[in-house]
């Protein structure tokens, strides 16, 4: 390596601040729709989002508890968050401990749409950031082309 070579940090695009409004560490409350997998189960837990160092990627944690046919059951799990500039597009990938990592099933893409946060893959999932600091999210399922039918609605409030 020569002598006059400089390293150059690499920056992270500035879409990601965007995303800003989610870091924290969050109560999240909320219930299931009634649907083929029971009836409706109240939903609770906690979720944080933080910055990797560098910037590239927001990392959220998950532990939360619902009830499926009188077990109850716990999703406890990992999501990355990154974008990518070529098709101005966030990205995600996400890790739980409801099964294996499936390529189709475990990504999902998006962006934003007025002030909603919206990523698409096997399920639909909206981040709201309400008046008061809490955020709604809402998340679907597909019933057929572009049609979606609700799966489960919380508000994540702030605790930190």
């Amino acid at each position: 390596m020569s002598e006059n070579t400089e390293f150059e940090m690499p920056t992270p695009d500035p879409a990601l601040k965007r995303l800003d409004f989610l870091v924290g560490s969050w109560k999240s409350l909320g219930a299931t729709v009634a649907g083929p997998m029971g009836p409706a189960t109240e939903i609770a837990g906690e979720e944080a989002f933080e910055w990797m160092e560098g910037g590239f990627f927001l990392i959220h944690r998950w532990t939360s508890t619902f009830e499926v046919a009188g077990t109850e059951v716990a999703d406890v799990g990992y999501e990355f968050f990154d974008y990518d500039p070529a098709t101005g597009r966030y990205r995600t990938h996400f890790f739980n401990s409801l099964g294996p990592y499936d390529d189709a099933g475990s990504k999902y893409h998006g962006g934003f749409e007025q002030d909603a946060f919206t990523v698409t893959g096997p399920a639909r999932i909206v981040r709201t950031l309400n008046p008061d600091g809490t955020i709604t999210v809402d998340s679907a399922v597909p019933i057929g082309d572009d049609q979606w039918a609700p799966m489960m609605t919380y508000t994540l409030t702030k605790i930190d």
